[in-house]
């Protein structure tokens, strides 16, 4: 066949197979609440453009080999050899959109029974040994799979027989109609692309819920975002806290799964957050922070605790919301605040939070802080960490000593002191042979040593304020009435395996910190199992009253029940990361992420043989990917 005529035939293989596409994906739109008439013109913007964009990074290696082909010297070798290079394009073709036909139905069937799109736990549950029966898959499931396959083979097949057909008519293939048709769709497909762009850019600046949840359906859906841009131009960002359906049910979330019960004879207790800034376990020390290691020794310690991530942002999430980190978009999107808090606020509390960052950024005036009244954050910072955290520690008590005694307190410090660039004063230095002089520019690897014992002075520093706090509760008689929590959001790696800093990996040097409870009348105990950050929030819960099992509101348990963790989560931005005490397990929860997925031991050593920790854990991996769409719609 001539190169002009295949060129038709494609053309029009393309148009039916985009139709194809477009009724394989239309099973997303029944995952969307079309609350709206802008929820309904933005999801039929993405429909249009995401499917024809899927169509053409499909077709793109497609167009390369048909480029090859048309070469002159491959078209004669195919010549002498006799293979049609018609043929090997076209069965290309049927191959790799079946393959985006299967990928498609697949991803809606997972999407469905998850919430989630293919991604790198999916692939692993779904398509390893042994990977369909964990799902319940039988016989025939498989079969029904196998005809769903052959299916769409076939289906290709015959869109391309109807191509040639149609390419053969003279009236249908003039190149004025094919102008036409084409200069139709790329108009079509842009006006679409770029609105649905600019309404997701809207809709996140104004935190309208129907459209950030809407775009959620589609695989490999990329939001648009300009607030710097917004703002600079004199919009203001919308402040509310939640969007809610007429039936006043959140329209993503379904958290809790059940209204929370508590015990009316409850202790109101007074909650004392003292959560640092990059602070690992391993500088709870006697020598690092003696305040801190004295009180510690009286409460109820957790030597083996890992962070909910690597980051502030996941790890603050999952002390309060007791959740993986994959939640932070939704609750973000909805302004909802975690169940302990607005128990609190039912309880008349008082707030009074302090950071020597920002509640901004990460956005926990609009997750963790949501319910809580503006005036009740008090944010400052100075270029140096360590002079913050004397001020807002001054307030902090400053507030214990004016607040209204008749009613209970929460409140919350965030110190800054151990964040890089270390900063501390002279008259906390333990470790004198330090990096004076410490910029971004060092050769950080030549001198981590001296830049670890800067660190280690600024943990010395915060050791000093968090005593300041304790001491002044005892004072006060207070610590008969108040539960205090000291922990790190995260750690801190000094070049351990080749990386500085923190949210670079999930070392142990980078997800391990303190966790230290004071709860009034509790006997010291030390904890040496594995905890987690999220264990914080149903352990509270309990201590306040209420009688759901943490499953009803979190993924954490409570440290001083019976059930003890045999694993935890950890997260990022793009993944959840599973940690027992023999494996750590890094599983991207983007659909393009496969190559960041990792296993390695416990202690972050590389496993060469890792079909031995999927086979095992397989079971286990499933269940943390039903709970991590456990608590949305």
């Amino acid at each position: 066949m001539k190169q002009e005529n295949r060129g038709k035939v494609l053309f029009y293989y393309l148009c039916l197979t985009y139709i194809a596409i477009l009724i394989n994906s239309a099973g997303y739109l029944k995952t969307i609440k079309f609350v709206s008439g802008t929820t309904i013109i933005f999801t039929a913007a993405v429909y249009i453009s995401y499917c024809m964009l899927y169509l053409l990074i499909t077709f793109l290696p497609l167009h390369l080999l048909d480029r090859f082909l048309s070469i002159s010297a491959v078209d004669n070798t195919l010549r002498k050899i006799r293979i049609s290079g018609s043929m090997i394009i076209y069965t290309a073709c049927v191959l790799v959109f079946a393959l985006l036909q299967i990928l498609i139905f697949t991803d809606r069937i997972i999407f469905a029974m998850y919430d989630f799109h293919l991604n790198g736990f999916v692939w692993n549950i779904v398509f390893t040994t042994g990977g369909l029966e964990s799902l319940g898959a039988d016989k025939e499931t498989k079969l029904i799979f196998f005809l769903m396959t052959a299916g769409f083979v076939l289906l290709q097949i015959i869109l391309l027989v109807v191509s040639r057909f149609l390419a053969g008519k003279p009236s249908l293939s003039s190149p004025v109609v094919l102008r036409r048709t084409l200069i139709s769709a790329v108009v079509i497909f842009l006006i679409s692309l770029v609105f649905q762009g600019l309404a997701y850019g809207i809709s996140s600046f104004k935190g309208y819920v129907p459209v950030l949840a809407a775009s959620k359906a589609f695989p490999l859906y990329q939001p648009v975002t300009f607030r710097g841009l917004a703002k600079s131009l004199g919009f203001k960002e919308n402040k509310d806290n939640s969007f809610k359906m007429k039936t006043g049910k959140s329209l993503t979330l379904k958290y809790p799964l059940n209204p929370i019960i508590r015990d009316p004879n409850h202790t109101k207790y007074n909650l004392v957050f003292l959560v640092a800034e990059t602070l690992r376990a391993d500088m709870l020390t006697r020598e690092i922070m003696p305040s801190t290691w004295d009180f510690a020794q009286k409460a109820v310690k957790c030597n083996d605790n890992y962070a909910a991530g690597n980051g502030t942002r996941m790890s603050l999430f999952g002390i309060f919301y007791g959740l993986y980190g994959n939640y932070w978009f939704s609750f973000l999107d909805e302004r909802k605040g975690p169940v302990l808090i607005d128990l609190l606020i039912g309880n008349n509390y008082q707030f009074s939070m302090y950071t020597s960052a920002a509640f901004t950024y990460p956005e926990f005036d609009k997750t963790v802080f949501a319910g809580i009244d503006p005036c009740d954050l008090h944010p400052f910072a100075s270029k140096y960490g360590w002079k913050s955290d004397r001020k807002n520690t001054s307030d902090l008590i400053n507030f214990i000593d004016t607040r209204d005694s008749c009613c209970p307190f929460m409140t919350f410090m965030f110190f800054e002191s151990a964040h890089a660039r270390y900063y501390f004063p002279e008259d906390t230095i333990i470790r004198p042979d330090y990096l004076k002089d410490f910029s971004y520019t060092v050769d950080i690897k030549k001198n981590i040593e001296l830049i670890k014992n800067r660190y280690i002075n600024s943990c010395h520093h915060l050791d000093t304020q968090i005593a300041r706090v304790i001491n002044h509760l005892k004072e006060k008689n207070l610590l008969d009435s108040t539960i205090v929590v000291i922990t790190g959001d995260h750690g801190e790696e000094f070049m351990e395996h080749g990386r500085w800093g923190h949210n670079s990996n999930f070392t142990e040097q980078q997800t391990r910190t303190p966790l230290v409870l004071w709860i009034p009348g509790c006997k010291p105990r030390i904890i040496s199992s594995i905890t987690s950050h999220l264990d914080v929030a149903p352990t509270l819960m309990k201590l306040l009253g209420v009688k759901n099992p943490p499953e009803d509101y979190c993924l954490g348990y409570d440290l001083l029940g019976d059930k003890q963790r045999l694993y935890t989560v950890i997260s990022d931005w793009d993944s959840l990361v599973y940690v027992d005490n023999q494996f750590k397990a890094v599983f991207p929860l983007k659909a393009y992420g496969f190559s960041s997925q990792n296993v390695t031991t416990h202690n972050d050593d590389e496993v060469n043989d890792t079909d031995d920790f999927y086979e095992s854990h397989r079971d286990i991996l499933r269940d943390i990917l039903s709970q991590a769409g456990k608590f949305t719609n």
